[in-house]
């Protein structure tokens, strides 16, 4: 960025100042514990120029450009496990919520040694601010410049290295033209792939406000007992409200009515290409807005590293010109801190390793609550519990929380199948029509077999009608609920190809209810979770006041049941605990109340007519995992909950997973069992 008159960058989104005021998505973002407003959050579209910041009351507006409505929304603030929303859930909603959840924080004892030692600070930075300047302040809210700090400038002091503890950052404001400003600083980590900012390192927002016309503006980090180890960069990222963004928009309109003549294109160099950009010549100083100081000499670009982007989830770019921006460090903490020497890990380790992995991802995941569960050779050796329940009412998650199992229900259910036919009352191989012939004959005949291993032709939810899958009817058996497909056509000829369906699974919980002359939740209770000893297993029934049900919550972290359940018990509505499931495990390897025999049917792969294999029995997938063992599995997932069971025969584990929202599903389940078959 060069300039011999103080020339101005600035970029301006002019097409946006037309529909200023006019965004598609509007909403507030709340903390999910209290439901306190989140100040100055992040949100955005990843590595585009569509972003904001939320306003003092939590509130954010963003307009979404036709060509981007198929992209994610991306909410994050510091110290808080960050969303991914897809927009085409939020363009309908009217009164948008989304709630954050803070990060569990395990602060590090600092270990203060007690021979005593002077306390050595230094500087890293660039304090150079001749020649140029940034403008922050534009249509874009959450404009950042960083400076990448290491440890290798030659005018460092000699033995003064990393790791070294953070006491304050400063940033050269050339000239604000304000009645005051906000910026917020944050430490990033360097990307290994990129080199660019990377992660968060703080998990505080750290927001400064002045009124100051220009100088060093000041951050005391020293409170933060920061301990850096390696490079980092130093980020400053401005913070506009609504009413700084519109008071700018006006007075850029303003200016170009008035002054034609001052503004041009010149092109530019960033990130080694060329780009156009709107420069302000002569006036755009004395702009609404604040300018930051930076240094545009070659040996300034040679000496340090500095990166911009122009939202929150923009494409950081490396400029040329060099943010003045410096930290202050030192060999020891400002403040003094009681030495401990607590094992964090007093446990198994291999128990403390799975813990680690299990509050990394509901930090890193803003899952509200979850349950864990792991046995080897018949016995419990690992069972826990994280988060929250009921999270505005400040309920936690226990082994005894229910949570909904989705498709596990089919897993269970295979359970009824193989006493059924061990009681000589079902034929797996038997057209269904032989069970219940008031079913509408289709194209051609079916089994239960084919049913039960997504080979009957059957469709499953349809992805472009939600009211597919959300249903609000109540149906009191199994039987009942057929009405929603019985008279859909087949979608090929079955056994000729694999095609997951949950309906064929609901017509399996009718077939049951045919073949035992009970309810499917009366069977399921009196004939599997009863024997098993499934204390806490029951149908998802909105009509039951069910002790220990946990709350569910949809993308947004809101709380969310998403429709009566009642028309998919077998199939996916059935509620469970880890350690219920785990007994289910338990009995496959080890039992005798299913037969023993039979039950191996539901691991052998099921093949279609052209003998390809399908990898899944009678509702169960079955594979190996990445390092090679096999698995007999399920996963289940909702908008607003998600499931694994996961039984490892040759290694005598079984490991179940449950939480309350979708964002689960992408928990590691198998990092789990590789630990404990390990061990």
């Amino acid at each position: 960025m060069t300039t011999k008159n103080l020339v101005s960058f600035i970029v301006i989104l002019l097409n946006s100042l037309s529909t200023f005021g006019q965004q598609t998505i509007k909403g507030k973002i709340l903390k999910s514990t209290t439901q306190e407003p989140i100040q100055y959050a992040n949100v955005g579209l990843n590595k585009s120029n569509v972003g904001t910041i939320s306003n003092p009351d939590g509130s954010f507006s963003l307009y979404i450009p036709a060509n981007m409505l198929n992209d994610t929304l991306i909410v994050s603030s510091i110290g808080f496990a960050s969303k991914n929303i897809p927009l085409k859930y939020l363009i309908a909603k009217k009164d948008l919520t989304i709630s954050l959840n803070q990060k569990i924080v395990s602060l590090n004892p600092v270990i203060v040694s007690s021979k005593k030692e002077k306390s050595l600070t230094f500087e890293l930075g660039n304090h150079d601010f001749k020649g140029g300047v940034l403008q922050t302040d534009t249509l874009y809210a959450g404009r950042s410049i960083a400076l990448l700090i290491d440890n290798k400038e030659p005018n460092i002091k000699k033995g003064i290295a990393f790791p070294a503890f953070i006491e304050k950052a400063r940033l050269r404001i050339f000239k604000n033209n304000l009645k005051s400003f906000k910026f917020r600083v944050r430490l990033n980590e360097v990307d290994n792939l990129t080199g660019q900012p990377g992660e968060d390192l703080l998990t505080k927002s750290i927001v400064m406000q002045s009124s100051m016309k220009n100088g060093w503006l000041e951050f005391d980090l020293s409170d933060l007992n920061f301990e850096i180890d390696k490079p980092f960069f130093i980020t400053f990222e401005q913070l506009l409200d609504l009413t700084d963004r519109t008071l700018i928009a006006n007075e850029y309109t303003k200016f170009l009515s008035e002054h034609p003549n001052k503004v041009k294109f010149d092109t530019i160099e960033v990130d080694g290409k060329k780009e156009v950009k709107q420069i302000f010549k002569g006036g755009g100083l004395d702009l609404a807005g604040t300018f930051i100081g930076i240094a545009i000499s070659k040996t300034a670009s040679e000496k340090y590293t500095s990166y911009v982007r122009e939202t929150s989830f923009g494409e950081w770019k490396k400029v040329r010109g060099i943010v003045a921006a410096t930290v202050t460090l030192s060999n020891y903490p400002d403040h003094t801190v009681n030495k401990e020497d607590k094992n964090e890990c007093q446990e198994n380790l291999t128990v403390c390793k799975a813990k680690k992995i299990c509050k990394d991802f509901i930090d890193e995941n803003g899952v509200n609550g979850m349950q864990v569960c792991v046995s080897k050779k018949n016995k419990i050796v690992w069972s826990d519990a994280f988060g929250y329940a009921d999270i505005v009412n400040n309920i936690y998650v226990t082994d005894s929380t229910k949570f909904r199992i989705n498709s596990i229900s089919k897993s269970m259910t295979s359970l009824a199948l193989i006493k059924l036919v061990s009681e000589g009352k079902l034929n797996l191989d038997s057209p269904i029509q032989k069970y219940i012939p008031e079913f509408p004959k289709k194209s051609y005949t079916f089994t239960t077999r084919q049913l039960a291993g997504h080979l009957a032709g059957f469709r499953d939810y349809d992805e472009n009608n939600l009211n597919d899958y959300i249903r609000t009817e109540h149906y009191d058996n199994s039987i009942q609920a057929l009405k929603l497909f019985e008279n859909d056509t087949l979608l090929f000829m079955p056994g000729t190809s694999f095609y997951y369906s949950t309906f064929g699974w609901n017509l399996i919980g009718a077939i049951i209810e045919k073949v035992s002359g009970r309810d499917y939740l009366t069977y399921m209770a009196e004939n599997i979770w009863n024997p098993l000893g499934l204390q806490n297993t029951c149908g998802d029934n909105f009509k039951d006041k069910i002790s220990n049900r946990s709350k569910f919550y949809d993308v947004t972290g809101e709380e969310n049941d998403l429709g009566d359940l009642s028309y998919k018990y077998s199939g996916g509505g059935l509620l469970s605990t880890s350690k219920d499931l785990i007994k289910i495990g338990n009995e496959i390897l080890y039992g005798s109340y299913v037969d023993t025999k039979l039950k191996k049917n539901l691991f052998q792969t099921q093949h279609t007519s052209d003998k390809r294999e399908t990898g899944y029995g009678l509702g169960w997938y079955i594979g190996k995992d990445k390092n090679g063992h096999r698995i007999w599995y399920h996963s289940g997932d909702s908008f607003s909950g998600s499931s694994y069971l996961l039984i490892y025969p040759d290694d005598d584990i079984v490991v179940s997973f449950l939480a309350n929202s979708q964002i689960g599903t992408t928990f590691d389940i198998e990092q789990i069992g590789e630990l404990f078959y390990q061990k």
